[in-house]
């Protein structure tokens, strides 16, 4: 089995600012064709800092080398705010800086093209109500990461984007923006369901507004 090359911690713990709905996000960078590797010793690694579970996310050094020279804003992400576990270099030590992010219309319009996809979805599986609150969340959580890096003096990756970015408010209410979280969290990690108590329907279109607003803002 080849040896796994880095194991960081990203996201709001990697911020320092988890709180009781973060995930603990850890990535582990390892060899191209490199054969499987081993979860269970990842994990062991990640106990030895964090007693919550972590959520593991796998990536070859080709992939992520693409990240950091085509300035994909997770790279960014990764540069400003991961950190290794002891033992390894950092991200920023084996890739450096990672080249400038140019491609914040576009990453925009593709999700905003994702937020118009979901009345009809909802209209032909309405049973999927909790999966495509997510999808909003996610979308819009997205959209203003993505805009704040142009809107913005420095880009927010926080969950909480939305309502930090500048001159183009959140379209909804920080409640209903929570349980449009909790839905994606219902949705990927198998928690209860929230009660949702607006009208979807005005929510999406006043969403699919701000998407719209935003991507003109950025071009």
């Amino acid at each position: 089995m080849a040896p796994i090359i880095n194991v960081s911690v990203f996201g709001s713990y990697g911020r320092g600012s988890p709180d009781s709905s973060s995930d603990l996000d850890i990535l582990v960078l390892c060899p191209d064709d490199g054969g499987t590797q081993s979860e269970h010793y990842v994990r062991e690694i990640v106990s030895r800092e964090f007693s919550h579970t972590p959520s593991i996310s796998w990536y070859g050094m080709a992939k992520m080398r693409h990240f950091f020279s085509s300035g994909d804003l997770f790279a960014w992400h990764l540069f400003g705010e991961s950190r290794p576990l002891p033992g390894f270099k950092s991200l920023r030590d084996i890739f450096g800086a990672p080249s400038a992010y140019r491609n914040c219309a576009d990453d925009i319009e593709g999700l905003r093209e994702i937020l118009e996809g979901v009345p009809d979805q909802l209209r032909m599986r309405p049973q999927n109500l909790i999966y495509e609150l997510g999808i909003i969340y996610v979308c819009l959580r997205n959209i203003a990461m993505s805009a704040s890096s142009i809107l913005c003096s420095e880009v927010n990756f926080g969950r909480n984007s939305p309502f930090l970015l500048e001159n183009c408010p959140a379209p909804i209410a920080k409640e209903d923006y929570e349980v449009l979280a909790a839905c994606r969290h219902a949705s990927t990690r198998g928690s209860p369901e929230p009660l949702v108590h607006f009208d979807v329907g005005k929510l999406t279109r006043s969403c699919i507004a701000w998407a719209r607003s935003v991507e003109v803002l950025v071009r």
